[in-house]
Parts: C-alpha cells; sequence; structure tokens
C-alpha cells in the first residue's frame, strides 16, 4: 500500500451540534492503521452553522429575507409554506453569540435559567434560517422537517434538483464561500459522505452534487447507516443509485475495512469491486453481489478524535463515542429491525475483550472527560469486569450506555459502576404489561425492572427510560399500564417516556403478521424507501388518542433532541454527573412559581400568531396540531395561537391572552395583578403558576453571570 492517497471525508447536517460523530474517525482510524495518510475529516454541520452567522453570511440572509417568496410554489405547498412563515423570528446574531457562549461555557451552562435562554436563542436561529428554504423546514433548531414527499423516501423527491436546492438553501453561503473552495482546491483524490441519520440524506445529495460538479474527477464514496437503509429499504434495486447517482460507490454495512480497500484501489489505479460492502454505481457494468461482512473488532483500533473541530460545539465538555460491541446479545425483540441485520432484529453479536476496552478508554480518557458507549446493549457480566479494573486502575473519566435491566444488577454491582465513573444507563424497557412484554420477547418483567431502576437510582445513577405504546393488540388498559409505571415511580428515572410504535420491514412483527394480528401491511403511499409499513389493527387503533393524552406530559424535559432533557445526548449526560439522579429537580424549579416571584420580572416568552388571513391561520393551526406532544389535532380552532420562542405552539383561550399581553415589556407578578384588580388573587395565583410552568413567561433577568 502506498498510504498515498489524499481523502476528506464529510459529515452533513443536518445533526447534533453539540459533540462531534464517531463514524469517520472509527474509518480514518482504520485506514490509518493499515498504512494511510490521515483523511482531512469536515463537520460540515457544525461548520456549516457557525458560518451562517459571519458577517457576509448574516448580509445575505437578511436580503434573502427582505425579497423572500413563495412564487414558484402552487397549491397545498404554498399554503403551508404561507402558514409556516407565521410567526417566525427575526434572525438576532448577537442573541445567538450570547447563546453559543453560555452553551460553552463551564459554567453558566450548569444553570438552567441561563441553558434554557441559550437553547432558545439557537432554535430561534435556526427557524429563522430555515425560513430562506422550506419555512418551517427547521424543528428544535435540528431536526428536519421536510416537505412529506422527502420524509416518506420519493424517489422523485430526492432526485428533484430544485426541491433539494431550496431545502438546502440556508447553507448556501457556506456551501459557496466555505466547503466547495476547500475541496476544489485540496486535490483530494476520494471523498467520502457520511450520513447517520435521515435527515442528513438531502444534504449529503446535494453536497454530493455540488462536489461532482467541482471536482469531476474525484472518487466520490457514501456510507453510514442512512446509506445502508436507503439500499436496505429501496422498493426496487435500481432506487438506490438513482438517489445516490452522483457517487461513484457507496458502502453498504460495517465501512472500517471497505474503506480501506476504496484507498487501495484507488492508490493502485483500479476499482474497489473485491469487497462485499462496496457497490459500485451501475456506470462501471454488473458486479457480483457477495454476502456483507462485519468488522472483526480485534482489528479496529481505538479512534482518534483529535482532528474534529472542538472548540465549535456547543457544549462546555468534550464527549466522545466508543463502540465496543456491535449489535445486540439478546438479539430476539420481534420490534426491533436495527443495521444491516439478515436473519435477526439486528447485525451479528460481537464484543471486544475487557482488556481491550481498558486500554482504548485509557487512551480516550487522556482526551475527553465523557465517553459513551454507542452500542445497542452491552453484556452485564462484561460491564462489571470493565467497572473493577476501572476502579483498580483509578480512571477518572465519566461515562454511560445503554443496557437490559437483567435482575443481574444488585444493589452492591450498581454501587461499583457509580465508581466507576457512570453517570446514566439509558433502558428500553418498553412496556410496563408482561403480555405486551412477552410478545416483544423482552424477556423481562415489570417488578424485575422496577427493583433494578430501585439499586441503579440508590447508586445515583441516572436512569433514562425509553418505551412505547401502540404495539399490535395492545388495549388501552395495557397501553396504561406502561403510563402508570412510569408515572408511579418517578423517584426512579430521571428522562424518557414513551413514543409511538412504528413498524418497519425487516421486524419480526412485518415478517409474521398473522402472529401479531395485523392485516393489510403495507408501504407508506408514495413512499420508494420504505423505512415504515402501515397495518390495520383496531384494537391499538381504538385507543389512540385516549392513550396520547395520557402520555402527555410524563417526560420531565422540555426540550427535543439534541438538547436537555432528550434520552442520550450529550447535554443530558453533564447534567447526570453534575446533579445526579436530582436532574429531574433541577429541570423542574424553573417552571414552578416561587414565594419571592411577586417581585420578580416577568417577560412573555414568545409572541401571538397573526390571524389575518384566515386559510392560512387554519392551515397553521392544523400543522401544528399534528406536532403536538399530546393528542394530534388538539389546537382548537377558537383559540389563540401561542408561539414559545423555540417553536412550540399553545391554543389559549381569550381570558388567557388578556393575562398574557400584559407581559409584552417586563412586569412583576405583584403589578399584574394589581392591573387585573378584578380577577380573584387566587384565579390569577392560577394563571401564573400555568403561565411558568409552560414557559409561556420567562424570569426577564437571569442570575448575575459570574466574575471572570
Amino acid at each position: 500500500m502506498s498510504g498515498t492517497v489524499k481523502a476528506a471525508l464529510i459529515y452533513p447536517p443536518l445533526t447534533d451540534p453539540t459533540s462531534g460523530y464517531h463514524s469517520l474517525n472509527y474509518l480514518d482510524s482504520y485506514a490509518r492503521a493499515q498504512g494511510h495518510r490521515p483523511a482531512e475529516i469536515i463537520d460540515a454541520n457544525i461548520e456549516a452553522f457557525h458560518h451562517s452567522y459571519t458577517p457576509s453570511a448574516y448580509d445575505w440572509l437578511r436580503r434573502e429575507l427582505s425579497r423572500l417568496s413563495i412564487d414558484d410554489l402552487s397549491g397545498t405547498d404554498a399554503l403551508m409554506a404561507q402558514a409556516n412563515q407565521l410567526g417566525l423570528p427575526d434572525p438576532d446574531p448577537e442573541r445567538l453569540r450570547r447563546s453559543i457562549g453560555v452553551l460553552q461555557d463551564p459554567t453558566l451552562f450548569y444553570d438552567y435559567r441561563h441553558y434554557q435562554d441559550a437553547v432558545e436563542g439557537v432554535i430561534s436561529w435556526m427557524d429563522a434560517l430555515g425560513t430562506v428554504g422550506f419555512p418551517g423546514q427547521f424543528h428544535a433548531g435540528f431536526r428536519l422537517h421536510p416537505p412529506p414527499m422527502i420524509s416518506i423516501g420519493s424517489v422523485a423527491a430526492l432526485t428533484d434538483e430544485t426541491l433539494l436546492a431550496r431545502l438546502n438553501r440556508p447553507f448556501l453561503p457556506y456551501y459557496e464561500d466555505v466547503l466547495i473552495p476547500r475541496l476544489a482546491a485540496g486535490g483530494h483524490q476520494v471523498i467520502g459522505i457520511s450520513a447517520t441519520y435521515q435527515w442528513q440524506l438531502p444534504f449529503a445529495l446535494w453536497i454530493a452534487r455540488l462536489v461532482r460538479r467541482a471536482c469531476p474527477d474525484v472518487f466520490l464514496i457514501a456510507g453510514g447507516t442512512e446509506i445502508s437503509d436507503v439500499w436496505k429499504c429501496a422498493s426496487k434495486p435500481e432506487y438506490v443509485f438513482q438517489v445516490l447517482a452522483d457517487f461513484d460507490a457507496i458502502v453498504v454495512g460495517e465501512g472500517e475495512s471497505a474503506y480501506t480497500e476504496i484507498l487501495d484501489a484507488v492508490a493502485a489505479g483500479t476499482l474497489p469491486a473485491g469487497h462485499p460492502n462496496v457497490r459500485l454505481h451501475p456506470k462501471y457494468g454488473r458486479q457480483r453481489q457477495l454476502p456483507l461482512r462485519y468488522e472483526r473488532l480485534a482489528q479496529v483500533p481505538v479512534p482518534d478524535f483529535s482532528g474534529l473541530p472542538w472548540d465549535l460545539y456547543l457544549s462546555p465538555e468534550r464527549f466522545v463515542y466508543y463502540s465496543p460491541t456491535r449489535g445486540c446479545y439478546w438479539n430476539k425483540c420481534t420490534f426491533c429491525d436495527y443495521g444491516l441485520n439478515t436473519d435477526g432484529p439486528t447485525s451479528p453479536w460481537r464484543q471486544d475483550t475487557v482488556s481491550t476496552m481498558i486500554a482504548d478508554v485509557t487512551e480516550l480518557s487522556k482526551f475527553a472527560k465523557f465517553i459513551y458507549f454507542s452500542v445497542d446493549v452491552l453484556a452485564p457480566a462484561t460491564i462489571l469486569r470493565f467497572a473493577e479494573q476501572v476502579v483498580e486502575r483509578g480512571l477518572d473519566f465519566r461515562w454511560g450506555a445503554e443496557i437490559r435491566l437483567e435482575k443481574y444488577w444488585s444493589d452492591e454491582r450498581c454501587e461499583l459502576l457509580r465508581r466507576s465513573g457512570c453517570v446514566a444507563i439509558s433502558v428500553g424497557f418498553e412496556s410496563g404489561n408482561q403480555r405486551i412484554l412477552d410478545l416483544i420477547d423482552k424477556g423481562t418483567k415489570p417488578e424485575q425492572v422496577r427493583r433494578t431502576m430501585t439499586a441503579m437510582t440508590k447508586a445515583n445513577i441516572g436512569v433514562q427510560m425509553m418505551g412505547f405504546t401502540g404495539f399490535p393488540t395492545e388495549t388501552r388498559e395495557e397501553a396504561l399500564d406502561s403510563v402508570t409505571f412510569l408515572r408511579d415511580n418517578p423517584d426512579l428515572w430521571t428522562l424518557g417516556g414513551l413514543g409511538d410504535f412504528m413498524l418497519t420491514p425487516g421486524a419480526i412483527v412485518a415478517k409474521e403478521p398473522d402472529r401479531f394480528g395485523i392485516t393489510n401491511v403495507r408501504p407508506v403511499e408514495g413512499s420508494d424507501i420504505v423505512r415504515m409499513l402501515k397495518y390495520d389493527e383496531p384494537v391499538t387503533e381504538a385507543a389512540q388518542a385516549e392513550v396520547a393524552q395520557a402520555k402527555a406530559g410524563l417526560n420531565p424535559g422540555h426540550y427535543h433532541r439534541p438538547w436537555l432533557g432528550s434520552t442520550d445526548t450529550p447535554h443530558t449526560f453533564f447534567y447526570h454527573d453534575r446533579y445526579g439522579t436530582a436532574v429531574r429537580g433541577v429541570l423542574a424549579n424553573d417552571r414552578v412559581r416561587h414565594d419571592t416571584d411577586d417581585q420578580t420580572e416577568f417577560l412573555a416568552n414568545g409572541a401571538f400568531v397573526d390571524r389575518d388571513d384566515e386559510q392560512v391561520w387554519e392551515a397553521y393551526r392544523r400543522i401544528r396540531s399534528d406536532e403536538q406532544e399530546g393528542v394530534p389535532g388538539d389546537l382548537p380552532a377558537d383559540r389563540h395561537l401561542f408561539r414559545r420562542v423555540d417553536g412550540q405552539v399553545f391554543a389559549l383561550n381569550r381570558s388567557s391572552r388578556l393575562f398574557l399581553d400584559l407581559f409584552h415589556a417586563p412586569l412583576t407578578l405583584a403589578e399584574a395583578q394589581r392591573r387585573l384588580w378584578i380577577v380573584e388573587p387566587t384565579v390569577a395565583d392560577r394563571v401564573w403558576r400555568t403561565f411558568i410552568g409552560q414557559r409561556l413567561i420567562r424570569r426577564h433577568r437571569l442570575p448575575a453571570e459570574p466574575v471572570r
């Protein structure tokens, strides 16, 4: 091997800005161990964000907003765009800079009032930035809310240049001024783009198109979980390279050895046709399809994260991902369909030795305080031996992982985990009903889960719960068992909650529908990349609305991913490390009315949505109804819609608006009560508690910043 191939690896928008992802570092570290030169790793997600508020990009944004037009849209698309423009904020780069400063500050970050204000500042900026694409396309800051045809996986939409250009328009200055000139001048022979999540795909496709124009001779490759899903879920084989037309090759499944063989082939001037995980573009002719290869973990070195732009991430600490196992040792759950699985719910189970894990984390902990085990699950005995050696060697770092709530976890063993640096674990408890757990083939019992949660909590390890309702044939009462389980044990879990069951094509449920009482299994209409299936099952459908209402409010977190309050985010682990299992109380403290608040100034934390055009307002109401955490359609038509700064929409009655309008300017609760002297104090107090609890008003003056 010559080791002379110059490569660039790109991680595209739109994804978590709080830490670097590990996929590219694993590829690069493996290739370097085989004698190849280091690749240039580009986190385009975080770079594009920071470029968006530079003076030149901000000037561009203001010009674009001043002449914003949706004349090229028609019908429903135009109405939805008009509706999503309602209530969107003006971009404020100064507030954004303050917000970034708080999120990167090792003191202010842990003051939840400062944290909330900072997150809402970032979300507000992203809302304004997204307006130049499809208004409303960014949700919760870094989640894409694309046109429906993109979200369902329509090949026509994913190959529509006009549509892709519009979705990518918010990042146009970054592409034109930074990324493409950098690549064009870089002299790269190989450029790879890795997409982990579905919402990165439209950006990866557009970047590939720009790269192909600027660097026509480069060997362009794509990989990552999302690229594998396109290959796995395409309803016709030809769809894969219709969508991924600009790439010379894609890597399906695990990519370390495949990427290295691509570098070897380019260095030798040949095509990388020998690796079973490499799929060449059809323009290179018909290729023999070999069984997929799964990596031997003993040959995968510890990843080197030093090439990532750590000063750019929106966090006060470094947080790295580490994968010492692949696949799942249980590998039986009937709903699961993860990775490049062939005959099981996940890919084959493999696990590094404990000695290798210790050697790896010893190196990683020199670089980062927080290490998250990014795995499907860790085996209990392995975790215990790992924790014992961490304590024996005196290693000082913090870690978390996803585990199964086995009865194995006694009080003593949980205490050992905590002493080894474990601050939080994530668990898929799935359901609080035994019949449903048996249908899922989970191998657990609710009472056993409760005992393990108790042991973890006693050790001050945060337990983040993940479950869902709506599994086929689940009755109303069985779904409410899950709600009751979490509601009756608030002191045993910190964050998480209950989602909704979704059927995917590779799940055992989809392969054996009769066994689970479902009929008429079918793709979503119009989808070509079939990630999700629809089906008929009257029992769960009948209970859906009532169960959704019961689930509303279970999660004590206030923000969607990637922010604090969501499961398995860097920010969540930072707060667990600082506050332990008391983190729920920290999040709740600013959402309650305190005795001292009579003399505290409050300010409206958002604005009411304009109702001048009834058709547009009604479209907005329906769009936002579908996005609520509670029952779909729960924004009544006769209410006033208030858009909180973070984009959440609330339907308020006329009397609530009279109260809330008082806080257009900073006002104390005592003065607000004086102005509403006709209202009983007890009634007014209930209103203040509701407004504060829902953060419709916020305390105007944040706690003083520390002296530096």
